[in-house]
């Protein structure tokens, strides 16, 4: 089952989310289970959403980007969220 894992860095700049792609390298861009990832700002910090095929797919990943969060300066785990449904940009829906 596809999973939301939502992360929420309230007073962590972007920079440090920048540095987290830098300390990874390629494992960090480089997850086919990873089916969407997005960031965005808020008042107080960032904000980081992705989403898995699956659970394990996605803890799998903790290897991967746990040294690569701490080496930026981010602590925190996410809150994970099961799947209900996406839009694509062309109108279909999927789960």
């Amino acid at each position: 089952m596809a999973i939301v894992a939502v992360f929420e860095f309230p007073g962590a700049s972007v920079d440090q989310y920048e540095k987290v792609f830098e300390a990874g390298g390629a494992p960090i861009l480089e997850q086919p289970s990873r089916r969407y990832h997005v960031c965005y700002r808020t008042d107080t910090g960032f904000v980081v959403v992705d989403v898995w095929d699956d659970e394990q797919s996605f803890a799998s990943f903790g290897e991967v980007i746990g040294p690569a969060m701490q080496s930026a300066g981010l602590n925190g785990g996410p809150v994970v969220h099961s799947l209900q449904g996406i839009i694509t940009q062309d109108g279909k829906r999927s789960k």
